[in-house]
């Protein structure tokens, strides 16, 4: 399986992960208001495209042999199948018909400080790019579940959105986890984690 564009900047301390378990609303209102902030004229031609911003369809050639990779994977122990049978209802979804907006583009945990369960810091915006917003809400599969459902309810997403922004979730972390599951062992099981939220 060819590499995906995903591995920037992973010098994370190993096992470093915020204490995300009481965060409730401000992840959804920080998300919301740097997608509002104006463009001010830039667009994804300016050298600010990364692939998180596009479409899935942009993304099946090297997501789909993801799926493949992580059931070679010994010891996963992760419901493949319902994961690509997710991601194949996502594909055949409308694509994004919204405005293009400005996407920090990595919100995954180590990049989300917390101080006394509240979000204090967003952090390492090495990856601000323009583009659609579906693929930023999929770091929602990262908080708890009523942080997941408090994110939903702040930003007001539809269910075609929310349902491309899981499969932005699993595509990450189907191509993450075989690449990294000896050389990077905490990225592999950020990746775990996520997919085992997507299933429950």
């Amino acid at each position: 399986m060819g590499r995906p564009p995903l591995d920037r900047r992973r010098g994370r301390r190993p096992g470093h992960r915020p204490r995300l378990g009481r965060l409730r609303r401000r992840p959804g209102g920080v998300v919301r208001e740097l997608h509002r902030v104006d463009l001010m004229g830039a667009t994804r031609e300016d050298g600010l495209s990364w692939y998180r911003g596009g479409t899935l369809a942009a993304c099946d050639e090297w997501v789909g042999p993801g799926f493949d990779a992580c059931r070679a994977v010994e010891g996963l122990d992760l419901d493949v199948d319902t994961l690509e049978r997710l991601w194949r209802e996502a594909l055949a979804l409308p694509g994004p018909e919204g405005p293009h907006v400005w996407l920090h583009g990595d919100l995954r945990p180590a990049n989300l400080l917390a101080r006394d369960g509240k979000l204090h810091a967003v952090i390492d915006f090495g990856a601000l790019s323009i583009g659609f917003p579906d693929a930023e809400h999929a770091s929602v599969w990262d908080l708890p579940p009523e942080a997941r459902h408090a994110y939903w309810e702040t930003l007001a997403l539809d269910t075609p959105t929310w349902l491309r922004a899981r499969a932005w979730a699993i595509a990450v972390a189907v191509a993450g986890i075989p690449y990294y599951w000896d050389t990077f062992p905490a990225f592999a099981a950020e990746c775990r984690s996520r997919l085992e939220a997507v299933l429950s």
